[in-house]
């Protein structure tokens, strides 16, 4: 079986390196034309004023938020300094603003593409089999359901099994092997969404917990503030290492920089830019577009910072003063990132980086199931439940066995989506967006109460 594991990835990184390098400028070009033209012709034209309201803004922004920052904002971001480092990058503080620079595009993308599903009241499913193809909508669905429940909820038990490996290290002295935690700590969770899903009782839990990983997320910001103060000092270095490593990239495949592909892809992964799952939880809100398209900028704004600024700052910290030893497994990265954390701010950091990754993992795989609810409509509820628990068993067992085959998975099947639901997206808004187009008194309204 690790044989067959290590083939696996072998094959899906040479596919996804391959794919990146030419995927990158088409994203860029594809997301740039569409938010343009979704904000300086569509919105004026299809779409009224309106303001954000405050009591509007706080669950939808608080659901996706909790949904959306998942356990990726670490482990994620951690794996894809790690694969930096390895490559020759020693100066991996520049993924920081590699992503920065692609957030600059990928961030309009989430407006525009929660804009535009509003306008034509559509889930991405749907206006994907409207514009294109019922068969790519369909693609679309199947990989999507991939990516969240398998990809993503991978993500979090490999989250869950690294924390309960660095808890009864530190706490207790023992060392557990990968058959313990995965017999005691995964399958229990495994369990546990099973029953919550089967009881249909899962959306209380998840409603819950997302109002928990919101505590977490503002403790977070706390540990970071102190962890900042603690090492002003070492601002400087920072900001030298950023400077560095744009200057002197490591070159992927086609020339494309090594640090812009890692970052990009953990923009999309982290905050969910253009693969339509902010699209698809802003149907279910009565906000009108330009509000809705507001609203999703919260979540993202605030998971960009979270998972690229501040893990990136802990872990450059913790690569400079020895802690930190790249390359590493996703243990061992979670395990050092944790002690930098206990190294500046004692207990207190590893108690919020626990909880942070635990509540935001158990909040991302039961979201996974809602997507899945949405895309399959026509299932049986019963069959949806099937392939969820079967996915999620998969994501599970790999998480601990074979962790890196769903990294790669994760950065393929987020090349599929971004491309069919981005494309499909600037289609809109050279051709179907005009059967949108409010009438001529509407559009004076408009001008005169902006």
């Amino acid at each position: 079986m690790a044989n067959f594991l290590s083939q696996l990835e072998h094959i899906i990184t040479i596919v996804s390196d391959t794919i990146w390098p030419i995927f990158l400028p088409f994203i860029l070009v594809v997301g740039a034309i569409t938010s343009i033209r979704t904000i300086f012709i569509v919105q004026k034209q299809a779409t009224k004023p309106s303001t954000l309201k405050l009591k509007n803004a706080i669950g939808p922004a608080a659901i996706s938020l909790g949904a959306m920052i998942g356990t990726g904002a670490v482990v994620g971001v951690m794996g894809a300094l790690s694969k930096l480092y390895a490559a020759g990058q020693h100066n991996i503080e520049a993924l920081a603003i590699w992503a920065l620079i692609g957030a600059l595009i990928m961030v309009p993308v989430s407006y525009s593409e929660t804009l535009n599903s509003k306008i034509m009241g559509k889930t991405p499913k749907e206006y994907i089999s409207y514009l294109i193809s019922p068969k790519l909508g369909m693609v679309y669905a199947v990989c999507f359901v991939a990516l969240s429940v398998f990809g993503f909820g991978g993500f979090q038990f490999s989250g869950i099994d690294s924390v309960s490996a660095i808890v009864a290290s530190k706490f207790m002295g023992i060392e557990t092997t990968f058959m313990q935690r995965y017999l005691f700590i995964v399958v229990p969770v495994i369990i546990i969404v099973a029953l919550l899903v089967l009881s249909k009782r899962h959306e209380v839990f998840m409603d819950a917990m997302t109002y928990m990983i919101g505590t977490a997320v503002a403790a977070y910001f706390i540990f970071f503030t102190i962890f900042v103060i603690k090492t002003a000092s070492y601002i400087p270095t920072y900001l030298h290492g950023m400077i560095q490593g744009m200057m002197n990239p490591v070159n992927a495949m086609l020339g494309v920089p090594l640090g812009f592909i890692l970052g990009m892809q953990k923009i999309i992964q982290t905050a969910e830019t253009g693969l339509g799952a902010l699209a698809m939880a802003a149907q279910e809100s009565d906000s009108e577009p330009r509000e809705a398209a507001m609203i999703a900028l919260i979540p993202t704004i605030v998971t960009v910072f979270v998972s690229i600024v501040v893990t990136s700052y802990i872990a450059s910290y913790g690569v400079r003063n020895g802690i930190i030893h790249f390359p590493a497994d996703t243990i061992t990265r979670l395990t050092q990132l944790f002690e930098t954390a206990q190294d500046v701010t004692g207990v207190f950091g590893l108690i919020v980086f626990s909880l942070f990754t635990v509540l935001s993992a158990l909040t991302t795989i039961l979201g996974s199931y809602y997507y899945m609810t949405k895309l399959f409509k026509s299932n049986h509820i019963n069959t949806n439940i099937a392939i969820y628990l079967v996915l999620v068993f998969t994501a599970g067992t790999l998480a601990v066995f074979g962790a890196n085959v769903v990294f790669e998975a994760v950065d393929l099947l987020m090349f599929v989506l971004c491309g069919i639901n981005v494309t499909t997206l600037m289609i809109f808004t050279f051709k179907a967006w005009k059967k949108y187009k409010l009438d001529d008194n509407d559009l004076d309204q408009s001008k005169r109460v902006s």
